[in-house]
């Protein structure tokens, strides 16, 4: 029984408190106080509130019951039952898609019709997602990659999608790498050694791709397994971007939060902020530096594609109506503080203007630790020269725009 004091409170407050519980755990311990309190936990509002909270599809759940109009507390119990064992995942990652169609329906419309629907529960009369066990194990570590495909089955591999990857573009040297995220059709797992991935992600042109560590060694077992990575053929160098759950919500948050570039519905693949990027402002130009490790390209040694970036964010400060770039000058480090420089006229054979119908201007490049024998490539800053007005017209003496000190990202490698 309940005291008499709180008996006499207005039934309004009770369902205030019980909407404001976390769990399905605690309105239910609360529900076996007396009967009052049972009829004001089985109310809607309470359960609708936590079926919000867990991100649920409610008008789903409720189609699959037999009943015309379900209690919300029946719907909950129904999604319980359900996604057994998979509750956690199913409202983390549905949180993420749901932030990441309305982000996409604003800054990327393209990227947002591509994404396929979703396959069919385990057992449903759909496709289900059963069939993609053929290529996962079904572990508490891949229930997050299961509902990611339960939610959106990749992307469409319609042509006019191909230049819209999920997982960023690059342009460098003319060739165009879009990371698509695979249908669960198009799912294989490829052997590199002793090593099994999972790939999930893939571009047709680069053939670059991510994938998922399904099968390896035990010694490695404990530091990969069913972790994200690009792996480097041959050389076992990679990069880990941790498991699929943790990179997939992590990688939405930060294009939601701006740190990814977006240009003509195309996402960058580089950062904008964050590890490895680094940014300056001069004389009004905003010039920002990001860079990432190659595994892409030749074993022999690594391979770094940075991307460098002008935007003009005040005309006033930069004193002219354009300014056109000179030359480029490149200061690299090296282990033992070894260093080496390189200097050079444009970038990637162009001389950009940046001017009030075109402040913002982009380019990708790449470079190597091939040249000090024995020493890896560690970190690198220099400059690039302006003029302003243009080449042909200078309006005024050269100024410089500076590109701080950038560490790389040093892959780790699999001895």
């Amino acid at each position: 029984m309940t005291l008499p004091l709180v008996a006499r409170l207005p039934a309004e407050l009770f369902a205030l408190i019980f909407e404001r519980l976390l769990d399905a755990r605690s309105i239910c311990e609360c529900s076996q106080v007396c009967r009052s309190w049972y009829a004001l936990t089985s109310h809607d509002s309470v359960w609708s509130t936590l079926l919000t909270r867990c991100c649920v599809d409610a008008e789903a759940e409720s189609d699959l019951i037999p009943e015309p109009h379900p209690r919300r507390k029946l719907v909950y119990a129904h999604w319980h039952q359900r996604y057994r064992g998979f509750l956690d995942s199913y409202t983390r990652i549905r949180r993420s898609i749901l932030l990441l169609e309305s982000w996409a329906e604003v800054n990327c419309p393209p990227l947002l019709l591509s994404l396929a629907p979703g396959l069919g529960w385990m057992g449903s009369e759909s496709i289900p997602v059963r069939e993609l066990l053929s290529v996962v194990t079904d572990s508490p570590d891949m229930r997050d990659f299961l509902i990611a495909y339960h939610l959106r089955d990749g992307q469409r591999r319609q042509r006019r999608f191909l230049d819209f990857g999920f997982f960023g573009s690059y342009e460098c040297y003319g060739e165009v790498c879009s990371l698509s995220w695979l249908s669960s059709r198009m799912l294989q797992v490829i052997a590199m050694g002793q090593f099994k991935l999972l790939v999930f992600a893939w571009c047709h042109v680069s053939r670059n791709y991510l994938g998922i560590v399904v099968g390896c060694p035990p010694a490695h077992s404990t530091q990969i397994m069913h972790h994200v990575v690009q792996l480097q053929p041959q050389s076992y160098r990679f990069v880990d971007r941790g498991l699929f759950g943790d990179f997939f919500t992590g990688y939405i948050r930060d294009l939601v939060n701006g740190r990814y570039d977006v240009q003509d519905d195309v996402i960058s693949m580089l950062p904008n902020s964050g590890p490895h990027t680094g940014t300056s402002v001069s004389r009004g130009i905003r010039t920002t530096v990001s860079v990432m490790f190659c595994p892409d390209e030749t074993p022999a040694f690594r391979v770094y594609r940075y991307q460098i970036s002008f935007e003009v964010l005040d005309f006033a400060a930069l004193g002219y109506a354009s300014a056109q770039l000179k030359s480029r000058h490149w200061l690299i480090h090296y282990q033992d503080e070894q260093q080496t420089q390189s200097s050079g006229h444009g970038v990637v054979g162009e001389f950009p203007i940046l001017s009030e119908s075109s402040p913002y201007y982009r380019y990708c490049s790449r470079m190597t630790d091939d040249e000090m024998e024995d020493l890896m490539l560690v970190a690198f800053e220099g400059y690039f020269t302006m003029v302003p007005g243009t080449l042909e017209d200078p309006a005024g003496p050269d100024f410089t725009l500076a590109v701080p000190y950038t560490k790389v990202p040093i892959p780790m490698e699999i001895l």
